[in-house]
């Protein structure tokens, strides 16, 4: 009996970039010293972000119980919030970015996708500009 692998099949994007341990903020005094930073937000999402000393941008994601109640809903949430970020230009910048979800999201994935690209242009202009 052939048994196949395990497969998100409703996903609208490729997940196979590069996303390894240097991409990622995993200790909570990195979180800390990002959410006092700057930030840029929408009725979704807030995005903390702050200049680092390392050669790539960094992601930390916070999605909460009390915001998505449902853990499969919480993890696909993070799934496409790292996506975003894979494909976004601003992961070629050396920042620190916190997103944070502010809100219950009952809407649509694509739009959902649409505020995050959104939000991380902003960041990447205040960055340029600054």
């Amino acid at each position: 009996m052939h048994v196949e692998p395990r497969v998100v099949h409703d996903l609208p994007f490729n997940t196979y970039s590069n996303f390894n341990r240097a991409h990622r903020l995993l200790r909570k005094d990195g979180f800390n010293h990002v959410l006092d930073a700057r930030n840029v937000y929408d009725k979704y999402f807030k995005i903390f972000y702050v200049f680092n000393q390392k050669l790539n941008a960094r992601l930390g994601i916070i999605v909460s119980k009390k915001f998505q109640p449902s853990a499969v809903k919480r993890n696909y949430l993070k799934r496409v919030i790292r996506n975003v970020f894979r494909t976004h230009n601003v992961k070629r910048l050396n920042l620190d970015l916190v997103i944070l979800q502010k809100q219950v999201n009952y809407v649509d994935i694509d739009l959902q996708i649409m505020h995050l690209n959104i939000l991380l242009t902003r960041v990447e202009k205040n960055c340029v500009n600054s």
